[in-house]
């Protein structure tokens, strides 16, 4: 055991040479008076030197004191063990810094221990050893291009090292980069590579027994820094509107799903009875959820979508637990007057009423073109789409579309992939006898028809149909799929199918009068409106931002000047932005990784636009593993903080503020009595 200091800065120590050089140069200009006698003041003058000088030693001695003191807590000494290392030892840290280090578990955050782990290691090493270290959230980065002898700079980045709410890019990748500058050292020195870590079974599992079957014969140490195999956990795991881009005005569903995690076996109850709170603007509801142990729940909340306003934030939080981070959910819900949709012919009189009834839709801003263009859509209303059409068809159901096909009316191949998931071809009938097929509506109870009576029904489903799709059509439907209409002799005639985040609607009528009567219906522009407004996905886009790991960008409009916008968070924190230039413009983008939380992008003082960066929901799962390949080199905290003897290290800077403190009280006293005693001679 010996004394130690972790920034050897021994200049500092100069400080302590100030009060001498003071009282040295420093020179007492006494003041003049005039008396009759001084042979009385020169007693009391012989008196008060006899006095002083022994005083003024002893605040000499006191002001260096007090200066060495904070001088050489500056140094940050410690009492430990004796370092040890011949300059030939090169240390590789990886410290996990992803969102599950910041669980609370038994007295102690995860993060905290890891960093205890890692300063320990550090100062087990000579001051001519190498180290260096890499860190997992987001991606992953090295602090040094090689290991370096700057013990100092780890040791000040280990102090403000915290858990990110991130998670990890590559595990993997990061590991084998660190083993690599272990392997490449020269044969002469000695290496090791240490991991510290929660060993989240979930992203860590993997990457770390395929590296330990890779360099079977490196150093490598596994500490885990959790306590519990697992941690009991409740997570928002999403936020979604149904419809997810609302009209102004129109009702909606929101649905907040949660899930338990880690639930203890002998729990007295089999359920967790927390409240879930939905905030939509200034709105704010709240519902109980009895949520079951290791199970999932869901909870709807009935909404309007505000009248006014392009964007509707929506914010699900639950009742804080050991793990905060993943109880919160957030959603940026676009509001739309009007909802695009493209009417895919070769021309306009091909789609007959059809186009016709688009247009006047009020929601819908409607645009016919002859092929698909690449911008979304929320609508696509395709005529006779060719077999080759099914992948352009299949991705935008995938991007949430509501898309209504219009079979070939000769040869249809492209209904069957997209209904059945198979290949296959209908063939068209046709009467030119002079009679007709009748529809009827085969789902009353569907919501496409929750606004008309029986009778209006009834005249649109007399109207005649003299063409459509037969023979195999509509025979073993695939579960999911809902037939809206259908002729009287059982083939469909509207079916509806959920796929993807989208919905198909397959429209087995004609468009054009010669063949259809529907088009002559006062009743078919309300039951089309209706029957697409209903059919509209339920589901949200996928976060587009993920965080830790992507940076927000906004790309700025023709005619927008990007100098007049800038990123804010929640709490008004601008956000530093870099202007850059793409193929179709210019980009704003954030210097730094989004993390959870809403963002704004701001225009002078109104919002231009928002983003919601929600948690990493992989980062909940907060069970644990064992290395089983690296037995032997696994340790726990507790047992890598004794190993390396740091519960025999005793911090001394604090002492030494302290006793600088205690010396300076001691001044004040010596210099208040002097003081008092001046007073008494001039009195």
């Amino acid at each position: 055991m010996m004394l130690h200091v972790e920034n050897p800065v021994w200049w500092l120590m100069g400080a302590a040479l100030v009060p001498l050089l003071v009282h040295l140069v420093a020179k007492a200009r006494p003041q003049r008076r005039k008396i009759s006698s001084i042979a009385l003041l020169q007693e009391l003058l012989k008196l008060q030197t006899k006095r002083a000088k022994p005083k003024d030693w002893l605040l000499l001695l006191l002001r260096t004191l007090v200066c060495a003191c904070v001088a050489f807590a500056f140094l940050l000494p410690y009492w430990g063990s004796d370092q040890v290392g011949d300059g030939k030892h090169t240390l590789m840290m990886v410290v996990d810094d992803t969102a599950s280090m910041g669980a609370a578990d038994g007295q102690q955050v995860r993060m905290n221990r890891a960093v205890q782990v890692a300063r320990a290691a550090l100062q087990e090493l000579a001051p001519s050893d190498r180290a260096n270290m890499i860190t997992l959230s987001g991606y992953p980065a090295f602090l040094f291009d090689k290991p370096e002898s700057g013990k100092p700079l780890m040791l000040r980045e280990l102090a403000k090292m915290q858990s990110k709410p991130a998670a990890s890019a590559g595990v993997y990748d990061a590991l084998l980069a660190a083993a690599r500058q272990i392997a490449d050292l020269p044969e002469d020195k000695s290496g090791e590579l240490l991991i510290i870590s929660d060993f989240q079974a979930h992203t860590m599992q993997e990457p770390v027994e395929k590296l330990l079957r890779e360099y079977p014969n490196m150093n490598i140490r596994c500490v885990t820094v959790a306590q519990a195999e697992a941690v009991e956990n409740t997570t928002v795991e999403s936020l979604t509107l149904s419809p997810a881009k609302p009209l102004p005005g129109q009702e909606v569903t929101a649905t907040v799903k949660l899930r338990h995690r880690n639930g203890s076996t002998g729990a007295p109850s089999g359920h967790v009875v927390l409240n879930v709170t939905l905030a939509a603007g200034d709105l704010r509801l709240s519902q109980p959820c009895e949520l079951p142990r290791d199970g999932q729940a869901e909870v709807q909340f009935a909404l309007t979508a505000p009248q006014s306003g392009k964007e509707w934030l929506l914010e699900a939080r639950t009742e804080a637990d050991a793990f905060p981070e993943d109880n919160t959910r957030y959603l940026v819900a676009p509001v739309a007057a009007k909802l695009e949709c493209l009417a895919i012919a070769p021309d306009r009189a091909q789609l007959g009423f059809m186009l016709r009834a688009l247009e006047n839709i009020p929601f819908l801003s409607t645009l016919q073109l002859p092929a698909l263009p690449e911008n979304a859509a929320d609508y696509v209303v395709w005529l006779a789409p060719m077999q080759d059409d099914v992948p352009a068809i299949r991705e935008r159901l995938a991007a949430g579309a509501c898309v209504l096909v219009v079979p070939d009316s000769v040869k249809d191949q492209a209904c069957a992939p997209l209904l059945m998931d198979a290949e296959a071809t209908y063939t068209a009938e046709r009467l030119t006898d002079g009679s007709s097929w009748k529809t009827e509506i085969a789902a009353p109870q569907d919501a496409v028809f929750g606004l008309f009576d029986a009778a209006s029904l009834r005249s649109l489903a007399d109207a005649g149909i003299y063409a459509r799709l037969g023979g195999e059509f509509g025979k073993g439907l695939p579960v999911g799929c809902t037939v809206l209409a259908r002729y009287t002799d059982g083939v469909p005639a509207v079916v509806r199918r959920p796929v993807g985040r989208g919905s198909l609607i397959v429209w087995n009528m004609p468009v054009t009068e010669r063949d259809s009567r529907w088009g002559y219906s006062p009743m078919c522009l309300p039951v089309l409106a209706e029957m697409l407004l209903k059919s509209r996905t339920d589901a949200a886009a996928e976060d587009a931002v993920v965080a830790g790991r992507d940076c927000l960008l906004l790309n700025v409009p023709a005619g927008v000047d990007a100098a007049s916008l800038r990123l804010v968070n929640a709490a008004g924190e601008e956000q530093v932005t870099l202007l850059q230039n793409s193929g179709s413009g210019q980009v704003l983008r954030a210097e730094a990784a989004a993390t959870p939380g809403v963002f704004y992008w701001m225009q002078g003082e109104a919002v231009y636009a928002s983003a919601a960066v929600n948690f990493p929901i992989e980062e909940s799962a907060l069970r644990s593993y064992t290395p089983a390949s690296a037995t032997g080199r696994v340790q726990t905290a507790a047992q890598a903080l004794d190993t390396a003897g740091s519960a025999a290290r005793v911090e001394l800077w604090p002492w030494l503020l302290g006793l600088a403190c205690l010396f300076f009280v001691v001044e004040l006293l010596i210099c208040r009595e002097r003081k008092n005693e001046r007073r008494q001679i001039e009195s």
